[in-house]
């Protein structure tokens, strides 16, 4: 049985030019319009945001693991982090933390620093100790019941970022991205990591990925990803004995055209492909099942770790061409 990760970084960006290298303007206090596309997925059409994913996953019996990040309700309002983890928790999904380090030109805590920098593996240990602690106390104090796992934004953490994970208690990470490494993604290791390996006092969970043509490779994330690919490497990754797969989305992946003064319009394609992979994962309960950190007791985890790379079909790469081509028209 091969236990699949639905993890779904969920995320406000606000609508302002040249942020966040430049800070909002001070007089900036109204963020409805982000909210209603980032987390409702509000469209002229009907919402697909976190109500939409959170009902077709239950419809579906799945679990998903949502990366809430924090730090944007220290200049937006509490109030709406307590809703959003809300929303979560009582349909039986779960919250870990998840931080964007973007929003510390906009808040000030004497706790942590209070410079923007890019990426968590730009701050010192010390630092992302402080970084991790403060977004655990956010989401504790929005009501989260318990905290198990992170993951850096853009995947931007380095070996310093799983020391903090272990000092703050947190059991895993999954900011292991092998198409990031080197850039945003600083993890350094002697192998390429495709399952499950304890590194720093942690269980890191390393992003799924395949390679799609010849040495090119191309990790699991729902709208970088053909239906059928998501699917030949599920199945690949079942027939190899794979202990895990982490598929990634966002909470806004399902609507496109987010911008001020206009409601954005839903992504049809990646909601298909949504649609599509729900009904995928329940109609094959004998070979794949959707897990939670909060479930996984790290004894079970195998020692052993398979090292052969997944392979797509160059037709399904092909297709997938074909599709965002068209997306972005219509």
């Amino acid at each position: 049985m091969l236990n699949v990760y639905l993890t779904v970084d969920t995320e406000l960006w606000p609508y302002s030019d040249g942020w966040p290298v430049r800070a909002l303007s001070p007089y900036k206090i109204a963020f409805d319009e982000e909210i209603a596309a980032c987390f409702y997925g509000k469209t002229s059409e009907g919402e697909f945001g976190l109500p939409y994913q959170i009902e077709r996953f239950n419809q579906y019996g799945l679990k998903a693991t949502y990366f809430l990040e924090p730090l944007f309700a220290d200049r937006i309002g509490s109030n709406h982090l307590a809703d959003i983890v809300d929303l979560i928790q009582r349909n039986d999904q779960e919250v870990q933390l998840h931080l964007h380090t973007e929003w510390l030109s906009e808040i000030y805590d004497p706790t942590i620093p209070v410079h923007f920098k890019q990426y968590m593996h730009q701050f010192t240990l010390d630092e992302q100790v402080t970084l991790i602690a403060k977004g655990i106390r956010s989401l504790q104090a929005a009501g989260v019941k318990e905290l198990h796992a992170f993951r850096a934004g853009g995947y931007g953490a380095n070996r310093d970022t799983l020391r903090a994970v272990a000092q703050n208690k947190l059991l895993f990470d999954s900011s292991y991205n092998s198409c990031y490494l080197g850039e945003d993604c600083k993890i350094d290791l002697n192998e390429q990591l495709l399952q499950p390996c304890k590194i720093e006092g942690v269980w890191e969970f390393p992003i799924s990925f395949f390679q799609d043509y010849p040495n090119h490779w191309r990790h699991v994330q729902l709208a970088a990803c053909s239906t059928k690919e998501m699917e030949t490497v599920l199945l690949n990754a079942w027939r190899q004995g794979w202990f895990s797969f982490v598929i990634v989305l966002h909470s806004f992946e399902l609507v496109k055209g987010r911008s001020i003064g206009k409601l954005s319009l839903p992504d049809k394609l990646n909601i298909s492909r949504f649609n599509h992979l729900c009904k995928f994962l329940s109609d094959h309960p004998d070979k794949f099942r959707t897990t939670l950190f909060s479930e996984l007791d790290p004894i079970t985890i195998p020692e052993i770790r398979p090292q052969k790379i997944l392979y797509s079909r160059l037709h399904h790469t092909i297709k997938r061409y074909a599709e965002q081509i068209h997306s972005r028209f219509f």
